[in-house]
């Protein structure tokens, strides 16, 4: 009985995944399960990329919580053949179970936002369009959260006697915050090499958004994160007269604010030679 019992699970998974999406079959992460009854419809994997979460926590207020790191956005949908009608409240009660039982969080009054560890790594995932009461699918956002590979060197020198400035993307902020984060230091120890081998060079430190949220709240954290990395390179030594910073918000784009990508790569801070 127990093997036939194990010839039927492993079928059954095999036909599941032999309905997936071409080129999904081998996406999903090994430490997460599927609801059974339904394939991958639609995948998207990226090494590394910054996603924005939104849900409501415990207390029903509405949260933003951006991670950066291995990004899966999962689609799922039902199997025409499965008879079970399973309900949305249903599908996020097993993950918000799951996550609880491998000693992770469920952070969000519709048990739909979680955070946990999986091999050495914070991982934070949600469930959207989970709410029916027969669901025909339902979408999975994942962030593992790691450094991104640095795969392409640039020398700042090189960029600034180009073009007058460089753009620096690994100086991290909490969202709506403007203290800096401990792992942008290598961003920074750039600038300050930078500056002290070229001694006569005096810099603007202009920081950048995105164009969400309201405009003047966005102007005034682009200037307190500009102002927070002129001190923070002042208190390494590089001499004040040779800093001025400032703020733009979104003025200044240099992709679309229509997409997750192109806003990750409009908050930056940007080093402009005076």
């Amino acid at each position: 009985m127990k093997g036939l019992l194990l010839f039927i699970l492993v079928s059954y998974s095999l036909v599941t995944s032999a309905q997936d999406k071409k080129g999904c079959d081998t996406v999903e992460p090994k430490y997460m399960t599927r609801m059974p009854g339904f394939k991958l419809d639609n995948c998207n994997l990226s090494e590394y990329s910054t996603y924005k979460f939104s849900y409501l926590d415990l207390k029903n207020n509405r949260i933003y919580k951006e991670a950066a790191g291995r990004f899966y956005h999962l689609r799922y949908a039902k199997i025409k053949e499965e008879p079970r009608k399973f309900s949305g409240e249903q599908i996020r009660l097993n993950y918000h179970n799951a996550v609880l039982k491998a000693k992770g969080s469920s952070l969000s009054v519709r048990k739909d936002f979680f955070k946990m560890n999986q091999n050495g790594k914070t991982v934070w995932f949600t469930i959207e369009n989970a709410e029916d009461s027969d669901d025909q699918g339902f979408d999975l956002f994942i962030v593992e959260v790691e450094d991104m590979k640095q795969d392409v060197e640039v020398s700042m020198s090189e960029e600034i006697d180009r073009n007058g400035k460089f753009a620096l993307y690994g100086i991290l902020f909490d969202v709506g915050k403007s203290v800096i984060k401990p792992e942008s230091a290598p961003a920074l120890q750039l600038v300050i090499d930078y500056l002290n081998d070229n001694p006569a060079v005096k810099i603007h430190v202009v920081g950048h958004t995105d164009n969400t949220g309201v405009f003047t709240s966005n102007i005034t954290l682009s200037k307190s994160r500009a102002k927070a990395v002129k001190d923070y390179l002042i208190s390494k030594g590089i001499g004040a007269k040779r800093l001025l910073s400032d703020g733009v918000a979104s003025l200044c784009p240099v992709s679309t604010n229509d997409t997750e990508e192109g806003r990750a790569k409009n908050r930056r801070v940007e080093i402009v030679k005076q």
